[in-house]
């Protein structure tokens, strides 16, 4: 699949985030939660670990501050976007005591901003096993085929 390129300045990342936002999707990106880089709704930029980054051993993870302001200067963190695409529980059905069942509230339509290409191609293999394997899951069809993703490149390892 070939996708388009587009280099944004700051500026341009916040309109981005502001009309993903006004286009009705919930943007989720990577912030600072927990002493940890994790994935959560953001407003803006200024939401993203701005000059943080991760520094990763055996049995061991801490942030540390960079020397600069990047916004994307850590590399992939424990947490993964599996959780928004295929939750570990959801409601599938709902009844009222009765044989008829109410309506489901629609999936939540996510903005995934700041996607690394090796997380690209995790979310391509859940593609395979969920939607092309012969077995569709309509919640992970649902959720994906509503999803707007933005990659980011890699410049830490």
């Amino acid at each position: 699949m070939v996708r388009p390129v587009v280099e944004l300045d700051r500026e341009g990342i916040d309109r981005l985030i502001a009309q993903l936002g006004d286009s009705g999707f919930t943007v989720i990106a990577p912030t600072l939660s927990d002493g940890t880089i994790s994935h959560g709704p953001i407003s803006s930029s200024q939401d993203l670990p701005v000059g943080w980054t991760e520094v990763q051993d055996a049995g061991t993870y801490r942030l540390t501050r960079r020397e600069d302001d990047a916004l994307f200067g850590y590399a992939v963190g424990p947490h993964s976007w599996k959780r928004f695409l295929h939750p570990p529980e959801v409601v599938v059905w709902q009844g009222d005591g009765g044989m008829t069942p109410l309506d489901l509230a629609p999936p939540p339509r996510y903005a995934f901003f700041g996607v690394r290409p090796c997380e690209m191609a995790a979310i391509s293999i859940q593609d395979k096993v969920f939607l092309d394997s012969g077995f569709s899951d309509d919640v992970y069809r649902s959720r994906r085929t509503s999803a707007f993703i933005v990659e980011v490149e890699c410049y830490e390892p």
